[in-house]
């Protein structure tokens, strides 16, 4: 398995995920990763970390599995050694990189619900412009199969929206700031959404404060699998608010305002 990514990433590409929040990066994971983590998603569906959830309630299958690394080594083992950190560090343009936490998503085929539109922000710990995501699909996808949308540019609207929960409960963040979710899927037509068909071992890269979800997978043999990993950056610390769920199955060990420098979230760049 590759320790590097396998394509370089352009000073264009970096550019393009700061002025539009993502960025499609292609051929930057080997076939040895994919297989490696379709195995451990397969191990994960039998026996979920103590932070999954499940979904689903029209049929099918949707789980969502967070902070699992902590307990299951083969996603541990991805973490750690593959490409993600040197990834995000480039386009975090930072000198060190923090792993945040993972997160499972695995939407069989035939499942209706849908993503909502969210920004991650909100629901982390976490203060500062230096985080984003790597979502990494362990199969091919299209929107059909639940391919990921985003609206560009609205990580730089000044916005913030309360967390929604992709279990439909209304009140579960009730109690934290920001303003609702608009209807983005009413105003879609009026907005800049953008989507790519995808190859397994391409990923998304996106800014924590760009808009983005998913519909549901409408396909009746195409499985959607990816792997969430969040990276902080040199301006990132810990700000814990009141009323946000659980990322890590261990609770962190440092104060808010201190540097994210820690077990739970491990500095994992330079190696």
């Amino acid at each position: 398995m590759n320790v590097h990514p396998l394509a370089p990433i352009s000073d264009a590409q970096v550019d393009a995920f700061w002025h539009d929040g993502v960025a499609c990066l292609r051929g930057l994971f080997d076939a040895d990763w994919i297989e490696h983590l379709r195995e451990a998603v397969e191990e994960d569906l039998a026996h979920p970390g103590p932070l999954a959830r499940e979904y689903a309630k029209k049929g099918g299958r949707f789980l969502g599995d967070i902070g699992a690394w902590a307990v299951k080594p083969g996603l541990r083992r991805y973490v750690e050694q593959s490409p993600a950190a040197e990834i995000a560090a480039r386009l975090l343009k930072s000198n060190k990189v923090n792993f945040l936490y993972d997160q499972l998503f695995v939407k069989e085929p035939g499942t209706a619900e849908a993503t909502p539109w969210h920004q991650d922000g909100p629901y982390w710990p976490v203060q500062g412009n230096q985080i984003l995501s790597i979502w990494l699909t362990l199969d091919d996808v299209t929107l059909e199969s639940s391919g990921m949308e985003y609206i560009l540019g609205s990580h730089r609207w000044g916005k913030e929206y309360r967390p929604v929960s992709f279990a439909g409960d209304t009140e579960m963040y009730k109690n934290l700031p920001g303003e609702a979710v608009p209807d983005f899927e009413a105003m879609r037509r009026e907005l800049p959404v953008v989507n790519w068909d995808m190859s397994a071992g391409d990923c998304l890269v996106h800014h924590c404060m760009t808009v983005h979800g998913a519909p549901g997978n409408s396909t009746n043999d195409r499985r959607r699998r990816a792997y969430a990993t969040r990276w902080t950056g040199d301006d990132v610390v810990f700000a814990p608010r009141e009323g946000q769920a659980a990322i890590t199955i261990a609770p962190p060990t440092i104060r808010p305002g201190e540097p994210l420098d820690s077990e739970v979230f491990p500095r994992l760049w330079p190696r």
